[in-house]
């Protein structure tokens, strides 16, 4: 992912929310806790678009050797 540049930004969350948030991920603070959560969204878009791509290529093949297309 390269070399985190880290910046102080002022953010309105829901407090419950990001509570429930630190608990589920297991994070010590907060902050780490929106850092994680950016950070696995942005892995699932970018997992999403590579998907994408590999659809516009028309065939996955799979480990189980199973003939997959994705449907759009």
């Amino acid at each position: 992912m390269g070399t985190a540049r880290m910046a102080r930004v002022n953010l309105m969350v829901d407090r419950a929310s990001v509570g429930e948030l630190r608990k589920l991920l297991g994070t010590r603070s907060d902050s780490e806790t929106v850092r994680v959560a950016v950070q696995h969204r942005l892995a699932s878009l970018q997992a999403l678009d590579a998907l994408r791509r590999l659809q516009g290529i028309g065939k996955l093949e799979d480990v189980f050797r199973r003939d997959m297309r994705i449907k759009g």
